[in-house]
């Protein structure tokens, strides 16, 4: 194969990505819309006066609050999305790419948090007024996102690693 054989073949590879950008476009859509039919269905039943306004807006925030992990998971869709636009485009091994890897990794581990700490503490916390203890409610699903995000957090390593092979390789050329 010749050079300019090899660089269309690597283009065309990397323009398979762009469909993933608009996959995780479509997820996105899709969770959002699980978020807002959850708050509006925790809310829609309140109606607001002047007496119970207090109420309305705790629910409100209740519900953004349950809905915490997904919220933190349209971050990270919003990363992959970027991500595989710009690959589609023919740029991969790049410090922005680099930083969208890691902040999406560390997302998946903040919505695993949430998922399993930060939301059932709070929401506790809030019942018992103050107190409660603490409360640990990992489930299958919460400590796969974890285990995801740590996997992508390792592969960013040898992403960086990437970037100073090309970095050093561009430099020579």
């Amino acid at each position: 194969m010749s050079e300019p054989e090899i660089r269309e073949t690597r283009a065309e590879n990397l323009r398979e990505t762009a469909w993933l950008s608009v996959a995780a476009i479509v997820v996105f859509v899709l969770l959002l819309l699980s978020v807002l039919a959850d708050v509006g269905g925790r809310v829609s039943h309140l109606v607001v006066t002047r007496e119970n306004w207090l109420d309305v807006l705790n629910a409100f925030l209740i519900a953004l609050l349950v809905n915490l992990p997904t919220l933190i998971l349209l971050g990270v869709l919003t990363d992959f999305s970027d991500l595989f636009k710009r690959t589609g485009e023919g740029e991969v091994f790049t410090q922005r790419n680099l930083r969208t890897l890691r902040n999406a990794g560390s997302g998946l581990i903040w919505a695993a948090a949430a998922s399993a700490l930060i939301v059932p503490n709070v929401l506790r916390w809030i019942e018992l007024k103050g107190g409660g203890g603490f409360l640990w409610q990992a489930n299958d699903l919460a400590l796969g996102v974890a285990a995801m995000g740590i996997a992508i957090l390792g592969l960013s390593h040898v992403f960086a690693e990437g970037i100073r092979i090309k970095t050093e390789s561009d430099q020579i050329v």
